[in-house]
């Protein structure tokens, strides 16, 4: 019945997300990196998502739908910090040193999930109210460029 549940919605595209983002790091990401990735992976990720996610679902400016069975206090799906934590770690890997790269490649993350934002939104797994529809670059803008710099400035106190 759960796996009927499951194929008969989009809430099938929450695990695929989340099985490829998983995939993606563990083929790219070398095995003795993996554990210190992924701890900043989740703390930036994963529990960055819930917080953020619950906060903004909070104040009505988004909303998951389409996550059931797998919805977590009907605010998002269990598979959604899964997938932010694995997605970041990705990030954090290829995250380049020189400031001018840097720029660029914080520009394409952000804009990659506003659009990934987007597509889930035309699939019915995701909506923007208010502002937020607008604004919503500028966040994820803001969210990788404040992980970037705690990134940077916690790599170098450990290497030093």
């Amino acid at each position: 019945m759960l796996l009927i549940q499951l194929f008969n919605s989009n809430g099938i595209f929450y695990i695929i997300l989340a099985f490829f983002s998983v995939i993606a790091s563990l083929t790219i990401i070398p095995k003795n990196y993996y554990k210190k990735f992924f701890l900043y992976g989740l703390v930036s990720g994963g529990i960055a998502d819930v917080v953020i996610a619950s906060l903004l679902t909070l104040l009505g400016l988004i909303r998951y739908t389409n996550f059931e069975p797998f919805g977590i206090l009907g605010v998002f799906s269990l598979f959604t910090p899964i997938t932010w934590t694995f997605a970041f770690m990705l990030f954090f890997y290829f995250l380049p040193v020189r400031k001018v790269f840097l720029v660029f490649y914080l520009v394409a993350w952000a804009g990659l999930n506003w659009s990934l934002g987007v597509v889930m939104e035309k699939l019915d797994l995701f909506h923007y109210y208010g502002i937020q529809n607008y604004i919503s670059p500028l966040m994820f803008l803001i969210w990788y460029s404040i992980s970037a710099y705690v990134f940077r400035k916690y790599e170098q106190r450990v290497t030093a």
